[in-house]
């Protein structure tokens, strides 16, 4: 393999990293097209998710796009659109090579669009790179294969692996730094999954508020069986700019209320516990085309989460506080510790250390 294409796929890769976690729920693709070893075009897909990266880097280019190399992170897509496939563009514009990082896993298209290539005589080549775009799109591989939303859990903890006092009147116990970096998780996530309990015990935004930004609103879902939620809560302030989705067990005049306010509401069956079923909840979850999501509760959701095997990666901000026996657990009746995790990135921020780990 030349240096030349191994630039070009990594170029194609950094591009892709400028909209990471922003194109919901489609992948983050870079594209390169070049000729004679010269960029012609670059691009990005947009943060709506569409246009894709190669319709954009493909209309940038124009006629100059005729014999030239395309370098592109993912397969390109093999279902219609406005105009036409992207494999369809491509054939048209006349490309004379593609190096593709990786195949998409996407029904639609999986190798579809590799063989369409083939078939019409552009020499394909697969697989450079392909760990760089497993990775900068984790949550859209995982999320098809598993047919529920890429889950990560965020919690703060106490030295001694407490979320809050008994008494639940603790503030904040990770300082500052860490609240901005827990922002970034949110800007970077699709949704947000709480519980009633998180929302009456501590009335969270769950907005994304970071420094010199305006302030952004992402889906939230909260977990409601018995319907607990307040009114007064501030999720449900300015809701005609978000979007709510409450599921939960109860079918009255409360639900219809929350309705009329502009919730979503999704009745669920209970199980013989009287508890909503997770694992079908993820998977409804997922049906409503929400493939990425950070969890913010406390630590029965944690527990509940992790023995249904729901959850794929663990952010943990840890702080130096020391709360005691009496506090409340962020995990029931085992140490994190102990858990089945792999340590991925720990960072400093002051006091606190940060930890992010994947599922074993």
């Amino acid at each position: 393999m030349s240096q030349t294409n191994i630039k070009m796929i990594q170029y194609a890769h950094d591009i892709a990293k400028k909209n990471f976690g922003q194109t919901f729920p489609n992948p983050t693709v870079g594209c390169v097209i070049a000729k004679n070893s010269k960029i012609i075009s670059k691009a990005v897909t947009n943060q709506s998710g569409r246009p894709h990266a190669e319709e954009i880097a493909l209309a940038q280019a124009g006629d100059s796009s005729k014999g030239a190399t395309m370098y592109v992170t993912l397969e390109p897509c093999f279902h219609s659109s406005k105009n036409g496939s992207c494999t369809d563009q491509i054939l048209r514009s006349g490309i004379k090579e593609i190096f593709i990082s990786a195949a998409d896993p996407d029904k639609r298209t999986n190798r579809k669009s590799i063989n369409k290539l083939r078939k019409n005589n552009v020499l394909v080549n697969v697989g450079l790179g392909k760990d760089k775009t497993y990775y900068l799109n984790k949550f859209f591989f995982k999320s098809i294969k598993k047919k529920q939303p890429f889950t990560k859990v965020k919690l703060a903890i106490s030295n001694d692996e407490k979320i809050a006092w008994s008494n639940y009147k603790s503030k904040w116990i990770s300082n500052e730094y860490s609240r901005e970096y827990s922002h970034k998780l949110r800007q970077l996530s699709q949704a947000i999954l709480t519980t009633s309990k998180t929302i009456i015990k501590d009335n969270p935004s769950l907005t994304v508020r970071l420094k010199n930004n305006k302030e952004k609103h992402i889906p939230i879902i909260v977990i409601d069986n018995n319907l607990r939620i307040p009114f007064n809560s501030k999720i449900l302030k300015n809701i005609s700019k978000k979007r709510v989705i409450i599921f939960t067990s109860k079918k009255n005049k409360k639900s219809s209320n929350l309705v009329k306010l502009g919730c979503e509401i999704i009745n669920c069956k209970v199980n013989k516990k009287n508890k909503l079923n997770l694992k079908s909840i993820f998977k409804r979850i997922y049906s409503l085309n929400i493939s990425d999501l950070l969890v913010e509760a406390g630590g029965i959701l944690f527990t509940e989460l992790m023995k249904n095997k729901l959850v794929d990666e663990v952010h943990i901000f840890k702080s130096e506080i020391i709360i005691g026996p009496n506090g409340k657990p962020a995990y029931l009746n085992k140490k994190i510790e102990n858990l089945k995790l792999s340590l991925q990135e720990t960072r400093k921020f002051k006091n606190d250390t940060y930890f992010n780990f994947d599922i074993v």
